[in-house]
């Protein structure tokens, strides 16, 4: 009798763990999918759906194919996506709806080389709002993937190039944590690559990302048989890879000009706050080989630098930082995340990822920024050097990273190429013909032949860049999206964050 009674015990315990165990794992999970953006209303895209149409665009200044002047008074020919014709004699067709950009500038759609969408299907309209009409996603998922496709179809957005998550080397306990909560792709023991590979390919993924923590072994044999299997690799330089072996590597786009930098700061040994100027004198000196050697090898960075100069700013006076971007149109589960495990994430003032804790000596923080301005002075140099020798430089912004605002960031990453010595029409190259020629796109240029993703402002950019700011209208894929339309998209996500 005491027998049976022990197992009716034994059996409540167990039944009653296992739904502990569940609604935890519910709650969890809730929380993590809030984080990633999830809990956010999507928008409704009916409203923003367009045709691809026969247009005529009259009266444009046109930024030439080499991306250097703007030609006056000229008219574009667009039909089924593709731009047809452009010049300043051209018939127009009787049954072409002609947009008349009188006064305006047409400058080819925007490229952001590495932006994070995450579970924000409403950040698609925010590119597109601010001139964004491709967008590469640096840790895909399948979700990602469908959206692409739908894209293909006419949904409003911006054409989607989509890596695969991040690679780290874990334990085999850990992984499972990994995959779920951080979205990163582990890498084990019993990882089969040609197999791991073979997939991802399968599943359509443009590229294989590598991440900080892929060790040296993992690391080799992935881009290996991502290069036997004819699949781009790109991402991180992991920690444990020297610059001398990456040189001989099939990584053939890094991910940040940061990494760089923080590569030279193991072979320093660790710079300080007390050694910055000991530390920028070393990268001086390393720069030039550095962007040989990525001349030579062919190897792409995305810049990332408006992130970078950022983080002086956040560490200081993280409530003006969050004033000075367009904080109302970032998913607010994004902006307000608060899951440990996440440390990518956190925007506000009491969860910000990249802000000097409360407790932080006052007698520290003079040093703190000098150690981060110097870090960002590093990020110049490589920059600069690298546009010394020709390296290709692919504008990116790291979005959905605090400070960057998806759609807004890739104005403040022109704005920061230029400071740092580009010209306004270098820095639009970087996000549109140079980039697009990477990817070996028909985009990026407003020339016959190409795709008809467009930009029209009011303001010409090779003056002064923030004039790409002033968009009139977006045409992506030969689909028209008036200023008008463009605004009610804005104004759509602000509602659905509850601004």
């Amino acid at each position: 009798m005491k027998f049976n009674s022990l197992k009716k015990v034994m059996l409540f315990i167990l039944i009653a763990l296992i739904i502990i165990c569940a609604f935890s794992f519910i709650l969890i999970n809730q929380q993590i999918e809030r984080a990633w953006g999830a809990s956010v209303p999507p928008v409704e895209v009916v409203p923003f759906e367009r045709p691809q149409g026969h247009y005529a665009i009259v009266n444009a200044s046109v930024l030439d194919s080499l991306g250097e002047h703007m030609l006056f008074n000229q008219i574009l020919l667009i039909n089924n996506g593709i731009i047809e014709a452009v010049g300043n004699d051209i018939a127009i067709p009787e049954d072409a709806e002609q947009i008349d950009a009188t006064g305006m500038f047409l400058i080819p759609g925007l490229i952001d080389a590495h932006v994070h969408l995450w579970q924000s299907p409403n950040d698609l309209l925010l590119y597109l709002a601010n001139g964004v009409t491709h967008v590469r996603e640096l840790n895909g998922s399948e979700e990602h993937l469908q959206w692409r496709q739908q894209i293909s179809q006419g949904r409003p957005g911006p054409d989607l190039f989509v890596a695969s998550r991040r690679h780290n080397s874990t334990g085999l306990f850990e992984q499972l944590f990994h995959k779920w909560a951080a979205k990163v792709e582990p890498v084990t023991v019993i990882t089969d690559m040609k197999t791991h590979v073979t997939e991802l390919k399968a599943a359509g993924y443009d590229a294989i990302k590598v991440y900080t923590e892929l060790s040296n072994d993992d690391f080799s044999a992935l881009a290996n048989e991502a290069y036997h299997q004819g699949i781009p690799i790109l991402g991180h330089i992991p920690r444990g890879v020297k610059l001398t072996e990456l040189w001989n590597s099939n990584l053939k786009e890094i991910a940040h000009i940061e990494e760089f930098a923080k590569a030279l700061d193991r072979e320093f040994g660790g710079y300080t706050r007390d050694n910055t100027d000991d530390f920028i004198e070393f990268v001086r000196l390393r720069a030039p080989e550095i962007a040989r050697n990525l001349a030579a090898q062919d190897m792409a960075v995305v810049s990332t630098l408006a992130l970078i100069e950022s983080i002086p700013k956040q560490k200081l006076n993280v409530q003006r930082a969050l004033k000075q971007v367009a904080l109302e149109y970032v998913n607010r589960g994004i902006a307000e995340s608060v899951h440990p495990s996440i440390k990518m994430m956190g925007w506000l003032s009491d969860v910000n990822i990249y802000r000097l804790p409360d407790d932080y000596p006052q007698d520290r923080v003079a040093g703190n920024q000098r150690y981060w301005l110097a870090y960002a002075e590093a990020n110049r140099i490589l920059l600069s050097k690298m546009r010394e020798y020709q390296v290709k430089v692919l504008a990116g912004t790291d979005a959905n990273v605090p400070i960057m605002v998806p759609g807004f960031s890739i104005h403040d990453e022109l704005k920061a190429l230029v400071k740092t010595g580009y010209s306004p029409a270098a820095a639009l190259r970087s996000a549109t013909t140079e980039t697009a020629q990477w990817m070996d796109l028909k985009t990026g240029k407003i020339a016959p032949g190409y795709e008809a993703d467009l930009v029209m402002l009011s303001g010409n950019p090779l003056h002064d860049i923030s004039n790409s700011r002033t968009i009139q209208g977006v045409m992506t894929n030969g689909r028209w999206y008036s200023k008008s339309s463009l605004t009610q998209m804005l104004v759509a996500i602000r509602e659905a964050n509850g601004s």
